[in-house]
């Protein structure tokens, strides 16, 4: 499904309205809950398995991320709660999930990001989509178990719909009724 329609800029402040608070709102509940849990990253726990106390786990000394992993807890997954948070408050503001788009990075090595002749497109077909994959990234990366961005999925989610559900709800009879510049 596509929604095409243009939105005029009263709903264009209104969905980033909604959007930055969600992420803000996103990111103090999940650093609250980091600090909280003290989950240990993968990047401790898989090569110091054999000092966590579980005979069933074995560790691997030799492992490492793919990236230099941030110095905080795993749980839950920030990145993941912004993805879900993000996605959430799209999919209730256009009245769907179901929306096809593709985006680039500017993060990409050079000659796949936005702004070269070429860039690395990714498509979706649903704004949840977007989301699962960028929390998804998060694991691949090692910087977080499954787990952390399952729950951080589940936490944006839940953040996201308390900001629809009771900030800059719609005015009765249309959002900006009382503010037409020909009045």
């Amino acid at each position: 499904m596509a929604v095409e329609r243009e939105l005029d800029p009263w709903e264009s402040a209104r969905l980033f309205a909604l959007l930055n608070t969600a992420l803000a709102d996103g990111y103090i509940a999940s650093w609250a809950v980091k600090y909280d849990d003290l989950f240990w990253r993968p990047v401790t726990a898989i090569p110091e398995a054999a000092t966590d106390g579980n005979r069933a786990t074995t560790p691997d000394p030799t492992w490492t991320p793919l990236d230099t992993t941030p110095p905080i807890p795993d749980h839950d997954s920030a990145h993941a709660v912004q993805g879900a948070a993000a996605a959430t408050v799209m999919a209730k503001f256009f009245g769907t999930d179901r929306v096809a788009f593709s985006t680039c990075s500017l993060t990409l090595p050079e000659g796949q990001q936005c702004d070269d002749p070429a860039p690395t497109q990714r498509d979706y077909t649903r704004f949840s989509q977007a989301a699962q994959e960028n929390a998804d990234s998060r694991v691949w990366v090692g910087y977080h178990f499954r787990h952390a961005s399952e729950v951080g999925l589940r936490h944006g989610r839940q953040v996201a719909k308390l900001v629809m559900s009771g900030l800059l709800k719609k005015a009765p009879g249309g959002l900006h009724r009382d503010c037409r510049e020909d009045d």
